[in-house]
């Protein structure tokens, strides 16, 4: 009798999201043990390679055969993350160390993206209440640094119980979770149960109190794919089909409720603007003595089993009925589109990848670029532009040359390097110079030529006059003059505001710009007096260029 009973419990262990965990280390926050198995973030990212995020559901493992077979079928058009947070499975997808931990998971997957001179967007694609999960992270009133919906601008859910499931808050779900607990997983917070939480309900229906808000809806701008798993089961005689027993679930979440996140939120209706949706189904069919051994194996099979007229009943009056929890059980073991194989079903597989490239392309066409802005000084007549003061320096000037930092003719630098006269315009009469400060700044240094300006060239390879960097450091080009250094080959090329970061350029380099993508990027370090070593310089993205031009 004990035998059989751990062999009930053994089999219902696998029943609701795949392998049972191996015994897990405590794990203390987000940088510890729970996310040990997570893909480090910086791993394959480059421009050309847009990041995927897998995020496993309840009780779940790192989705590394999802990832193994959308690489096979993207191959280099993506770098793939698995996000795991399985020592902490076995609470609600609002846990703090849930939730919050995906969001900075995937907030720091994008921010290394940008390093690597990426836009940042990423696509998620999650299992089972990995969208739930997703869905908090997203939002402000949950998480303190949620996730914005230009990071993440295409979600794709694989059997997400939006609505629930019917195995929520019964009494398999807590033999799962007592099971899992003493194989290492932590305890769940008191009231938040995953298992507990993902009970079936309809639209507008709370949550049991112990859980908390519903799942929150996610940010306008997003795309959201939601693939169901629908089986149906096949009644045979002598290997003729008699008729079919459509289930409309994948033996876990029913398709309503795989469908169903646009009634799934606050209120039941979604915000007008909200996030767009569109839904796909995985369809298989098993036949009866498959599905009737995996429910003998489970210890599941009643006698009104046998009379699918009751079943079929159950079924419209959305009864969880013994004869039901059979077909369920029987099919999440065995069916290729079930809850537990979903993720890695290839029709599956193949709809996701459909998603994807569909995504690729749209992001491809709509991919973000470093914004270049070019400054005139002075109008067409020499005169200082409308809105630029005008300050007078004393200082006396001499041997001009073409400016660094202009693509056109007649703007120069000129020396000394202490003026700061290396963005000068030629004003009318072109005895003149109206020499700028800083790209952001509206304001011009007046000087006066002790002869007029010869015509100047524009410079062939001009670099830009100022940066912004993608975290909003502002940079100016270097005006000669003596700067701090560094034990390696990297020098100063553009001097930043507030702290110890510089734009640096390789020795013999004639540029510290690549601008051979639509975002350029820089590499950033430090300097001092000592020339000291430092670690490498790090590359940064450029969010806009500043230019000096003529009017």
């Amino acid at each position: 009798m004990i035998a059989r009973v751990l062999a009930v419990l053994l089999v219902f262990a696998a029943l609701f999201v795949g392998p049972m965990p191996g015994l897990a280390v405590a794990a203390k926050s987000c940088a510890g043990s729970d996310r040990t198995h997570s893909t480090p973030v910086t791993q394959s990212q480059s421009a050309a390679r847009r990041p995927v995020v897998l995020v496993h559901g309840w009780t779940g493992t790192p989705m590394i055969e999802t990832a193994s077979k959308l690489g096979s079928q993207l191959g280099e058009q993506v770098s793939l993350f698995t996000f795991d947070y399985g020592h902490w499975a076995l609470s609600w997808a609002a846990d703090e160390h849930i939730a919050p931990c995906l969001a900075t998971y995937l907030n720091q997957v994008s921010g290394a993206h940008r390093k690597a001179g990426g836009d940042g967007r990423i696509i998620v694609v999650t299992h089972s209440m990995g969208g739930l999960a997703l869905r908090y992270a997203m939002d402000a009133g949950h998480v303190k640094d949620a996730v914005p919906a230009a990071t993440v601008p295409y979600v794709v859910t694989l059997g997400t119980p939006h609505l629930g499931s019917p195995w929520g808050g019964s009494g398999f779900a807590k033999l799962k979770t007592v099971l899992d607990h003493i194989l290492g997983r932590a305890q769940p917070t008191t009231g938040q149960a995953g298992g507990d939480c993902l009970v079936l309900r309809d639209r507008g229906d709370r949550l049991p109190d112990h859980c908390g808000e519903l799942p929150p809806w996610l940010p306008a701008g997003i795309q959201l794919t939601q693939i169901a798993g629908d089986a149906t089961v096949d009644r045979s005689l002598f290997g003729f089909k008699l008729y079919s027993i459509p289930l409309f679930s994948d033996g876990i979440v029913p398709v309503p409720s795989a469908h169903g996140y646009p009634t799934s939120g606050p209120t039941g209706a979604p915000p007008v603007n909200g996030a767009k949706t569109a839904s796909r189904t995985d369809r298989c069919t098993i036949d009866f003595g498959l599905v009737n051994a995996a429910a003998r194996d489970l210890r599941l099979v009643p006698a009104g089993m046998a009379i699918d007229y009751l079943t079929l009943q159950d079924l419209q009056n959305d009864k969880f009925s013994p004869p039901v929890q059979a077909y369920l059980g029987g099919v999440v073991v065995a069916a290729p589109c079930s809850h537990t194989r979903l993720a890695t079903d290839q029709s599956a597989i193949n709809q996701t990848t459909e998603v994807i490239k569909e995504a690729l392309v749209t992001m491809k066409k709509s991919a973000p670029q470093t914004k270049v802005v070019k400054i005139a000084g002075i109008d067409k007549d020499g005169k200082p532009a409308a809105g630029f003061a005008i300050e007078d320096s004393g200082t006396h000037l001499d041997g001009c040359d073409a400016s660094k930092a202009s693509e056109s003719p007649d703007i120069v630098r000129c020396g000394p390097t202490a003026a700061g006269a290396d963005v000068c315009w030629i004003g009318s009469g072109r005895e003149t110079l109206y020499c700028g400060t800083f790209p952001w700044e509206k304001k011009l240094l007046r000087y006066t030529l002790p002869a007029p300006s010869e015509p100047m060239a524009a410079t062939r390879t001009p670099d830009p006059w100022g940066l912004v960097l993608s975290d909003g450091l502002r940079c100016r080009i270097r005006n000669g003059g003596a700067w701090p250094g560094r034990a390696d080959e990297w020098v100063g090329a553009y001097s930043c505001e507030g702290e110890n970061r510089w734009i640096l350029v390789r020795a013999g380099m004639t540029t510290a710009v690549d601008r051979s993508k639509p975002i350029w990027t820089v590499r950033v370090g430090q300097l001092d007096a000592e020339n000291s070593d430092f670690p490498p310089p790090e590359t940064v993205s450029v969010a806009t260029a500043y230019l000096a031009v003529a009017p």
